[in-house]
Formats: C-alpha cells, sequence, structure tokens
C-alpha cells in the first residue's frame, strides 16, 4: 500500500465527503426502522384528567379553537400528539 500525501484542503475534503456518506447511511438506517406507531384517540374524560381541567373548559377551549375534535356517532375524541402537541405551544409562549 503506497503512502498518499494530501494537502490541509484535499484531507479536508475527503473527509467531510466521508461523514456525508455516513450520516446519509445512517439517515437511511434511521428511516428504515423507524416503527409509526397509531394515533391514540383519547375520550373527554382523559384528556381533562390529562389537563387537569374540567370537561366544561375542555369544550370551551374546543370551542375557541384551541383543541380539535373528533366523533364517531355520538362520542367526542381527541388526539393525543394534538393535545401534546398544544401543551408545548403553551409552555413555549409562556417562556418568551
Amino acid at each position: 500500500m503506497a503512502l498518499q500525501i494530501l494537502t490541509d484542503s484535499e484531507f479536508e475534503r475527503k473527509f467531510y465527503s466521508k461523514i456525508d456518506r455516513i450520516e446519509t447511511s445512517l439517515n437511511d438506517l434511521s428511516q428504515k426502522l423507524k416503527v409509526e406507531k397509531p394515533e391514540e384517540f383519547l375520550t373527554r374524560t382523559e384528556v381533562s384528567k390529562i389537563l387537569k381541567i374540567t370537561v366544561t373548559t375542555l369544550d370551551r377551549w374546543t370551542s375557541q379553537g384551541q383543541l380539535t375534535r373528533y366523533g364517531i356517532g355520538k362520542k367526542i375524541y381527541y388526539k393525543r400528539s394534538e393535545i401534546e402537541a398544544s401543551l408545548v405551544e403553551i409552555h413555549s409562549s409562556k417562556s418568551n
């Protein structure tokens, strides 16, 4: 194996090229291994317990557009991911 002498710029270019390929491979692997969990729906009672509010307050927040509800027949549900996202948003706005 012959010894190859590289200038600093050549070394840097080759180094970052390899890093980019490794990063691409890791991203591809991460996407293949990513397991999507199904959306979890919560009842009004479950959401009010999680948020530590009354069902009346939950209904008011829903009518004000702060939360989105989904229904099947007469049953009302909320997506857990949307409830959690709304909590992050409220927390972020208070810290500003």
